[in-house]
């Protein structure tokens, strides 16, 4: 129907708060399947604490459809669910998605290559600040900072700045090069696929992706406000938690499917 593009998907999870009887943190079950308790910052940084379990969903960005669903306990990290729901993805949907779009919870190496080498994609992530810095192109021979100058086949291309005009090295660029065009530097997503990401993490190309994750909250609001995925959780327990969830993406799906068939009629019976 012309519904999904899935060219670029968000991956996110949100907390479900259990109304079932909490337990101590000594007493609880982990089975990998029982509510436990969960902490999660909140828009503004400050941390969040509840008992029950997470939903994790991979978004597609374009309408703010799930394409795959996962439940897990609270205390999972969502690291540990981008092992299953980038393959739940490929086996629900025939398109092949360029980019993951992650928040910095998600940063970690392991996770890059896992994109760019079981999934042939570039995972759009921004650094965790306790984690590392702000990853250049390095610099040239007398120490300025190198200019990035765009992309093209999972490469980056970075140029001399004094050709350029982003500084006035004293030594020209021929301390770098003899070519009128400066020196140049390339760096490959193969080298390092968490340091060198196509876009350049940083540029306008890359801003314009990580912005689009919000589209994985929108989902989440559908999920638990108009479905009432959290409020039905007073039935509990995991097989019944995981059931509810696929039932509301179930509704979401008959509802904008519903939508847009009215929508087609309107235009052939205005036609």
């Amino acid at each position: 129907m012309g519904l999904i593009d899935a060219s670029t998907v968000a991956i996110d999870s949100t907390k479900l708060e259990a109304y079932e009887k909490s337990v101590s943190k000594k007493n609880i079950n982990q089975d990998g399947r029982s509510a436990d308790w969960g902490v999660k910052s909140d828009t503004n940084g400050n941390p969040v604490k509840w008992f029950g379990y997470k939903l994790h969903a991979v978004c597609e960005v374009s309408s703010g459809l799930p394409l795959a669903i996962h439940i897990t306990p609270a205390s999972t990290h969502d690291r540990e669910a981008v092992d299953v729901l980038p393959k739940k993805c490929r086996e629900n949907i025939k398109h092949k998605p360029n980019y993951y779009v992650m928040d910095a919870a998600y940063d970690g190496r392991e996770i890059y290559e896992l994109i760019h080498k079981e999934y042939h994609a570039q995972a759009i992530i921004p650094l965790n600040r306790r984690n590392a810095k702000q990853p250049q192109a390095g610099f040239c021979s007398a120490g300025y900072r190198m200019v990035y100058w765009g992309s093209s086949n999972g490469k980056n291309k970075f140029r001399c700045p004094h050709i350029l005009r982003k500084c006035d090295c004293p030594c020209g660029s021929a301390w770098c090069s003899e070519s009128n065009y400066g020196l140049v530097v390339k760096t490959s997503v193969k080298q390092d696929p968490r340091l060198f990401t196509v876009p350049h993490r940083g540029t306008k190309n890359w801003n314009k992706l990580y912005n689009l994750r919000t589209f994985s909250e929108r989902c989440f609001a559908r999920f638990k406000e108009n479905l009432g995925l959290e409020t039905g959780l007073k039935l509990g327990k995991y097989d019944k938690v995981t059931a509810h969830a696929y039932l509301c993406a179930i509704t979401m799906y008959a509802a904008v499917i519903a939508v847009n068939q009215q929508y087609q009629n309107e235009e052939k019976l205005a036609v």
